[in-house]
């Protein structure tokens, strides 16, 4: 089964107003930048990662280092529809935490998504 669809702030965020989206993150360490991405749960730290498509290179979405009270770091309405059977490939709009360093894993909060495809992992 593939679902399609698209998450902005406002919507992610409709039943909750302590959270703030990851653009306004205080820890940010650089501009945003957008990538099309294959996001899964791994096992290990941090277990939700997205890879880039057509690369090798793999991101981090920050849940312990990173984390601040009152901030986002995943939208929760891509949260909800993340599991270990399914993957979610999208258009990631991302904020850094770290540097980017070839053969580190580079760690990142994720701000929204768009043109979204919830497809079964194999």
């Amino acid at each position: 089964m593939l679902i399609s669809f698209s998450i902005g702030y406002a919507q992610q965020n409709a039943d909750t107003s302590e959270c703030k989206p990851c653009r306004e993150h205080p820890q940010i360490n650089g501009p945003k930048f957008v990538i099309r991405g294959i996001m899964r749960i791994w096992n290990g730290n941090p277990s939700i990662r997205i890879s880039k498509v057509g690369t090798r290179r793999i991101l981090g979405v920050s849940e312990g280092n990173y984390y601040k009270e009152g901030y986002c770091n995943i939208p929760k309405l891509l949260l909800q529809k993340l599991n270990l059977k399914n993957k979610i490939i999208a258009d990631f709009v991302l904020y850094p935490f770290t540097d980017d360093k070839s053969g580190v894993m580079r760690y990142v909060c994720v701000d929204t998504a768009y043109n979204i495809k919830i497809i079964p992992d194999e």
